[in-house]
């Protein structure tokens, strides 16, 4: 799968793709370029555990082939809250392990993204982050290695494999564009910061980073 059908367009004007570089789609939408397994795009997170549930949420940092600008309403204040690119995900943990300071964690779930033409969201409310149209919807497994570093503190080392159930095409600056198709598997890869805030029932939370790449169509 190459990175630049990732991100399909429509119409006139110039082209939108995850790719260093991009020409007008034609036909059914869909552009081709560049060898499987490039960073499509990259993103900043945050992940709150209540008990066996996970909830994600953030926001598109970069795509690959596209200007920064676009991203966010404010160029010039890049964050939560001028990012138009938002997402959600919600996982129910299936398994933990421990072996000495090492925790690690998997959950099945889904994932929702979301186009913000005027954006909204703030990291002190999760649900914000799901608001505006939604362009993207997969289902998802995520695996989370957690090193314990000191008490209450880890650094968290997460992939998380998506597979794509729908796409909505919308509309940023001049293009019309469709944030990847049906059936596409994609890779998550993220680090950061673990804390546990409460021990029971278990409370904890990760500021995550990290990058994302197609595998296959």
């Amino acid at each position: 799968m190459k990175r630049r059908a990732f991100l399909q367009t429509a119409g006139v004007g110039s082209t939108l793709a995850l790719a260093a570089s991009t020409h007008a789609a034609d036909g059914d939408g869909s552009s081709n370029g560049n060898s499987e397994g490039q960073t499509v795009f990259e993103f900043l997170g945050r992940s709150d555990q209540d008990g066996p549930q996970v909830t994600h949420y953030g926001y598109v940092t970069h795509v690959f082939g596209l200007e920064d600008e676009l991203l966010f309403s404010d160029p010039n204040l890049r964050t939560e809250a001028t990012a138009r690119l938002t997402f959600l995900a919600v996982n129910v943990l299936d398994s933990r392990h421990v072996h000495g300071n090492i925790i690690t964690t998997s959950a099945p779930g889904e994932m929702t993204a979301f186009f913000n033409q005027h954006p909204q969201a703030d990291f002190n409310a999760p649900d914000s982050f799901a608001r505006g149209r939604a362009i993207a919807s997969y289902a998802t497994r995520y695996h989370n290695v957690l090193n314990v570093q000191a008490p209450d503190q880890g650094i968290a080392n997460a992939v998380a494999e998506l597979t794509q159930l729908k796409a909505t095409s919308f509309e940023l600056g001049p293009q019309r564009v469709r944030f990847g198709r049906p059936k596409m598997r994609i890779r998550l890869v993220a680090t950061g910061q673990g804390t546990r805030t409460q021990a029971d029932p278990l409370h904890a939370l990760f500021l995550l980073a990290g990058s994302a790449f197609v595998v296959e169509a």
